[in-house]
């Protein structure tokens, strides 16, 4: 009798499947409110969940996709929890944070990081290696003129009662991840699509009244590159633990 075993096929199919799940259960709210989003709000909810869907089923692999995934949601809800308990932005129904949010988290890293894998190869390719190296700079400029852009109104929040450990705790893991040696160009692209992709994310959010900044900005412009930054940290997760867990118990 032939064994029954989960081929990486299959278990990319189960993955995506799961994933479809989330964006229908935690993103749209349920079965009964997303049959009501697609039938009664015309083509944009069809054409969301249409990019949604086909960012996450391009270039898509369980090995790599489902611990992204984990990392995303990790991460995502201590982000979500400190923001929205120190009062950066707040939810329409005031938790901290939705426990809807964490699993959306990780669908919008994964759109992220597909979308990337898809560009990925042609841009190396045709891109001169000078660009590349320009190109670093918007780990700084994008940041510095999104805070700018926001300067009057960041100046007015009361700093000292938000910026605690947490915050420092994460600026620190960020930079850890964010440095972590792997493909720097990779890192790149994805820092560059994560801040447009979740640029729009948040564009979306804000506009239909999901969630406020304290800045009430639709959306801060200083919150794309943040998303940028987030990307790169909850991508880069497992891989880093990984190669721990191998210097630790494989030493070469």
């Amino acid at each position: 009798m032939k064994r029954l075993s989960l081929q990486p096929k299959w278990g990319t199919l189960l993955s995506n499947l799961f994933f479809v799940w989330v964006i229908l259960y935690f993103g749209m709210g349920g079965w009964d409110t997303a049959l009501i989003l697609l039938t009664n709000y015309g083509i944009i909810p069809w054409l969301i969940l249409a990019i949604v869907c086909g960012l996450i089923f391009v270039k898509s692999n369980h090995r790599i996709d489902l611990p992204i995934f984990t990392a995303a949601v990790i991460l995502g809800f201590w982000g979500e929890w400190w923001g929205t308990s120190r009062g950066f932005w707040t939810y329409w129904n005031n938790a901290t944070p939705p426990l809807y949010l964490p699993p959306l988290w990780g669908i919008g890293v994964i759109t992220v990081y597909h979308f990337k894998s898809l560009i990925f190869p042609w841009l190396e390719q045709h891109i001169p290696e000078s660009i590349w190296k320009g190109a670093s700079l918007l780990f700084i400029i994008l940041p510095v003129w999104g805070f700018a852009h926001s300067w009057s109104a960041l100046t007015g929040s009361d700093w000292p009662s938000r910026l605690d450990w947490h915050f420092a705790a994460g600026c620190l893991v960020g930079v850890v991840l964010i440095f972590f040696p792997v493909n720097w160009k990779e890192t790149l692209l994805l820092y560059v699509c994560g801040t447009l992709i979740g640029g729009a994310y948040e564009y979306l959010g804000t506009s239909w009244g999901e969630w406020v900044y304290f800045t009430h900005e639709i959306p801060p412009w200083w919150i794309a590159p943040l998303w940028g930054y987030a990307t790169v940290a909850m991508t880069k997760l497992p891989r880093f633990i990984s190669r721990a867990i191998r210097k630790i118990f494989l030493p070469v």
